[in-house]
């Protein structure tokens, strides 16, 4: 027959593995939908042709988003940030919940930074981008002063 200090160590025991499995955080990729329009987006960024980011727009970015913003206005806005990151790589994503935009770091083979996507579904509703201060070039630095 347990003790009652057997019962007492197993209860604590069952307690400390349910406190270790509810902190317990689940990491997985983006669904399949997402990821593959994230692809497309990185992959036409990339390419550095403005033609290919307005193909791309059409097919991964929401109604709603194309019709916020000119093809002129996305143009123009994809070449300032191709010019301002160069080629890029997703390093980390993060969304602080179900509302809020990805946050995702990117490495760029200009400068750095972050670009905050935010979703509609697995689309694309609205894209921001800025780079970090510390790794643009002096050059860039010059331009602001």
């Amino acid at each position: 027959m347990p003790t009652r200090r057997t019962v007492l160590a197993l209860s604590t025991l069952l307690a400390a593995a349910a406190l270790v499995q509810a902190q317990e955080v689940v990491v997985t990729g983006p669904p399949p939908e997402l990821r593959k329009n994230l692809d497309a987006f990185q992959k036409a960024f990339n390419t550095g042709d403005a033609a290919q980011y307005e193909t791309m727009a059409k097919s991964v970015f929401t109604a709603a988003y194309l019709k916020k913003q000119t093809a002129e206005e996305r143009k123009k806005a994809y070449l300032g940030w191709h010019e301002q990151f160069g080629n890029i790589q997703f390093r980390q994503v993060e969304r602080n919940g179900p509302d809020a935009p990805l946050e995702i770091t990117v490495k760029g083979s200009v400068a750095s930074g972050t670009m905050w996507i935010d979703l509609d579904g697995f689309k694309i509703d609205s894209v921001k981008a800025e780079a970090d201060a510390k790794t643009k070039s002096k050059e860039d630095a010059d331009r602001h002063h």
